[in-house]
């Protein structure tokens, strides 16, 4: 007759374990994804989490690789949608609190660690792109686009900066996704866009 441990473990699966390094990211940052604490978040031994993973670098790199997948999905919809429902999910998903709590956490960690930094910054590139193209489909010219693309892409970097070294900055009046929209509102008010 197996025991409740031993059904515990059979019943996990690897994205169980992600699901649980993903919080664990979110909450406290790389240092706390280590495979005795996800054990004793998800109730089993450490030594189920080698049913599923070599070691914590392989989770590590499974959980970025779901991030990226995540990423992606989402960055390369093309579903013919308007330039504003396109916006109105960029914003959506940028502002989420969720999502930024594990921004910040993945670019906390991509500053000790050149690979993670590099993955993260080819997202930042691909969202760059969205933007970029949204502002081409609203009437921009292609190197206004690509300008205030950079810019509203800095704007995100520096909210997710300074939230992570002021934890009160997270509660701010106005939200990320209220300073993009005034953003995008007043670079396409004319004289102000170069080029347009």
């Amino acid at each position: 007759m197996a025991t409740s441990a031993t059904a515990r473990v059979g019943s996990l699966h690897p994205d169980d374990w992600i699901r649980a390094a993903q919080a664990r990211l979110a909450g406290q940052g790389v240092e706390s994804v280590r495979v005795e604490v996800l054990a004793r978040d998800l109730g089993v031994s450490k030594g189920s989490f080698y049913w599923h993973f070599r070691d914590r670098g392989e989770l590590l790199d499974s959980l970025l690789v779901r991030w990226e997948d995540s990423e992606l999905d989402w960055l390369n919809r093309d579903d013919g949608a308007s330039a504003a429902t396109r916006w109105a999910r960029f914003l959506e998903r940028t502002a989420s609190p969720k999502r930024m709590r594990m921004e910040i956490a993945l670019r906390a960690w991509a500053r000790g660690d050149e690979g993670v930094a590099t993955r993260v910054a080819a997202i930042e590139k691909r969202k760059a792109r969205l933007i970029e193209d949204v502002l081409r489909d609203i009437g921009f010219a292609e190197t206004a686009a690509e300008s205030w693309s950079e810019v509203a892409l800095l704007i995100c970097l520096g909210w997710l900066d300074l939230a992570t070294r002021d934890k009160q900055f997270q509660f701010a009046s106005r939200s990320l996704g209220d300073l993009l929209s005034e953003f995008i509102l007043a670079a396409s008010g004319g004289s102000s866009a170069p080029n347009r």
